[in-house]
């Protein structure tokens, strides 16, 4: 702590005489016990506790998914996809002619692509209904055969 009991009743006094008192006196880096407890150190020829034998803190528990969190994310990853298709189509505005049996016409190359990757997905996602149709229809077949 700082002493001042010298400068009592003297006129010259001064703070910058005590100004290394000060410093030490407010630059105390001792950590504090209570704040942070310090692991008895064990004696030698004991044995150190093993980690089973430690405590352990619990582990946070991890949040449920939920429906509403898969559409979020559905969203957001749609979102993200959206974007990239629209800077893919700015990119390429260059102007090619496309024939389609008698028909003929130009377009946008990013455009045309992005129409060609939507009758892709068309096409996956029809046949992907066909499967999951004739699975229903085979299920329903077995329950009523188990039903008998």
């Amino acid at each position: 702590m700082l002493d001042l009991a010298p400068c009592v009743g003297k006129a010259e006094c001064r703070l910058e005489d005590y100004e290394s008192e000060i410093i030490m006196a407010t630059s105390d880096q001792t950590p504090d016990p209570e704040r942070f407890p310090v692991e008895p150190v064990a004696e030698p020829g004991t044995a150190r506790p093993s980690n089973s034998q430690r405590e352990v803190p619990p582990a946070k528990e991890k949040l449920p998914a939920t429906k509403l969190g898969r559409i979020w994310t559905a969203t957001v990853l749609g979102i993200i996809v959206l974007i990239l298709l629209i800077i893919f189509i700015a990119q390429n505005q260059d102007q090619v002619t496309l024939r389609y049996f008698a028909y003929e016409g130009q377009v946008n190359l990013g455009l045309a692509l992005f129409i060609a990757s939507i009758g892709g997905a068309l096409v996956v996602a029809i046949a992907g209904v066909a499967r999951v149709i004739q699975l229903r229809a085979t299920a329903r077949k077995q329950r009523k055969t188990s039903k008998r």
